[in-house]
């Protein structure tokens, strides 16, 4: 169910920067299994990576134990989290940019993953479409998009979230309120957005790391 804490996005995870790494690992199902899954399932030939709501960088030191040379530009609202990530990944490659990706100027055919963990449960159906397009457009070909993220399973309780949000006057992304989808409808936007290979890889209660590849 959605959750009523009316902070601002960036003001809610700034405010929660040192108990980030606990909170993910610990109290989310599947959430230490999900650091090194993303790793996992990148293509073999990895080389930049875009990371969208990178937080404290979790699921990095696993990208860079498989892929020591990979360049990764990582984008996030909250400074202090961008803070831990550069301690965590000190001695590698990593660019990271203090913003919403929504605002990012996504550059064509430039990189080989983007990988989301844990971020996109904010936001509308069509404020994914948008972004997914711009997604595609920015992965090579053969480049893939990796989004861990929870769902529920439920699409009139979607319908009910965005009810009370719409009821609130809050814009979708703005405050820090749950609005999850349902793997069916994350993936038809996917595919809505352009991506011709969409799929479910792995799922643990309500968490689920989704791919889509552009060819």
């Amino acid at each position: 169910m959605m959750k009523h804490n009316l902070e601002p996005m960036a003001a809610f995870f700034n405010a929660r920067a040192s108990k980030y790494d606990e909170v993910h690992t610990s109290h989310i199902s599947g959430g230490l299994a999900t650091k090194d899954l993303i790793a996992h399932y990148l293509p073999v030939n990895t080389r930049d990576v875009l990371d969208l709501g990178c937080g404290t960088g979790l699921e990095l030191p696993a990208l860079f134990a498989r892929f020591p040379s990979a360049r990764v530009v990582g984008i996030d609202l909250a400074e202090d989290m961008l803070a831990l990530l550069h301690e965590r990944c000190a001695d590698f490659s990593v660019e990271t940019l203090c913003m919403s990706y929504f605002d990012y100027d996504f550059p064509a055919d430039h990189f080989d993953a983007v990988i989301s963990v844990m971020s996109l449960h904010h936001f509308t159906p069509a404020q994914k479409l948008d972004l997914y397009a711009r997604v595609r457009k920015t992965l090579r070909p053969g480049g893939v998009f990796l989004n861990c993220d929870y769902f529920i399973g439920n699409p009139l309780l979607v319908r009910l979230n965005f009810l009370r949000l719409a009821l609130m006057r809050q814009k979708p992304g703005a405050m820090h309120i749950d609005t999850p989808l349902t793997t069916r409808q994350e993936m038809k936007v996917l595919r809505q957005a352009g991506f011709e290979d969409v799929r479910a890889l792995w799922r643990q209660d309500n968490t689920a790391v989704i791919q889509a590849r552009r060819r």
